[in-house]
C-alpha cells in the first residue's frame, strides 16, 4: 500500500455536508418492549436483564435514553438499517441497508463488510470495479479488531483522495463497522476517541461499539497520541466498568438501581 500524506486532505471539506440524525426515544420504552420494568430488571440477580439490552450490540432496538448527550438537543434515530453519512466520502451501515440500488445512488467504489461469513454473505456490489474487503471478526469481548485498525483506515484515505465513496458495514452498523470508522476519524482526521465517537454519535445516535472494542480504541488512541480522552468508571447498576462516553446512556439504568436499593432498604 502506499504512503498517504495525512496533511494533504481537506478534512474540513470531508467534514461538511454530513447529515443529521433525527430525536432518540427512552430506554425505558425499549426495556418495556422487551416485557422488562425497571423494578423487575433490578430485582434479577446480576442484572441479567440489563447486561442482556446492552450486549444487543448487533441486534439492538433502535431506541436509547432521550436526550443521550449532555450538550446536544435531543435526536430521534433513524432507522436501524438505514445508512448514515459520517464524511462526505464515508456511510456507515447495517448489512440490510447494503443494497445495489442503494449504492449506486451513492456512489459508492468501495465496500467494507466487518462479519464473519457465517453470518453475512458477501455484499453484492454496486459495479464490477468496486473494490470490496471483508474484516471477518466477530463482535465479542474475546475479538482482535484493533489489528485492523491501520490497515482499514489507510485504505478509507487512499479511496478517499482518489475521488471515491466508501461504506462501512457489519450485522447492524453499530459496533464493529463504527469501531473501524472511528479508528479512521482518530488517525487520519487528528480527532480524539472522545470527540470522533461524538461526531459519529451525532451522525448516527444506535452505535455502541461493545465495551472490548472501546478499550482497544483507547489503546490505538493512545498509541497515536500519547493520551487518553476516555476512561472506564464504574457502573452499579451492571457491576462492572463502562466507557464513560456511554455514562449519559446508562444514567437511567443507575436512578433505576438506586431507587430499587432504597425500596428494599425500606422493607
Amino acid at each position: 500500500m502506499k504512503e498517504i500524506n495525512i496533511n494533504s486532505v481537506n478534512h474540513s471539506e470531508l467534514l461538511s455536508g454530513c447529515l443529521q440524525p433525527p430525536v432518540p426515544a427512552t430506554v425505558t420504552k425499549a426495556m418495556e418492549a422487551d416485557g422488562v420494568t425497571g423494578g423487575a430488571v433490578l430485582e434479577r440477580k446480576g442484572g441479567n436483564q440489563i447486561q442482556a439490552l446492552l450486549e444487543r450490540n448487533e441486534n439492538p432496538e433502535p431506541e436509547v435514553l432521550a436526550g443521550a448527550t449532555l450538550h446536544r438537543p435531543m435526536r430521534t434515530f433513524s432507522p436501524i438499517s438505514g445508512v448514515s453519512k459520517l464524511l462526505k466520502n464515508l456511510y456507515l451501515c447495517g448489512g440490510s441497508a447494503a443494497s445495489v440500488a442503494m449504492m449506486q445512488q451513492l456512489g459508492v467504489t468501495f465496500v467494507i463488510n466487518a462479519t464473519t461469513v457465517t453470518e453475512l454473505t458477501d455484499t453484492p456490489l454496486p459495479a464490477e470495479d468496486t473494490r470490496y474487503l471483508r474484516i471477518p471478526v466477530k463482535d465479542n469481548r474475546e475479538a482482535n479488531l484493533e489489528r485492523y485498525f491501520h490497515e482499514v483506515a489507510d485504505m478509507i484515505e487512499e479511496e478517499s483522495k482518489a475521488g471515491g465513496v466508501v461504506l462501512v458495514h457489519c450485522v447492524a452498523g453499530i459496533s464493529r463497522s463504527a469501531s473501524l470508522c472511528l479508528a479512521y476519524l482518530m488517525k487520519y482526521h487528528r480527532m480524539s476517541l472522545k470527540d470522533a465517537y461524538n461526531h459519529i454519535k451525532d451522525k448516527r445516535p444506535q452505535i455502541r461499539p461493545n465495551v472490548s472494542f472501546v478499550k482497544q480504541l483507547m489503546e490505538f488512541e493512545q498509541k497515536l497520541y500519547g493520551t487518553r480522552t476516555v476512561s472506564m468508571v464504574y457502573c452499579h447498576a451492571l457491576d462492572q466498568e463502562l466507557p464513560d462516553i456511554y455514562e449519559p446512556e446508562f444514567r437511567t439504568m443507575e436512578m433505576l438501581y438506586q431507587k430499587f436499593r432504597r425500596n428494599i432498604a425500606r422493607r
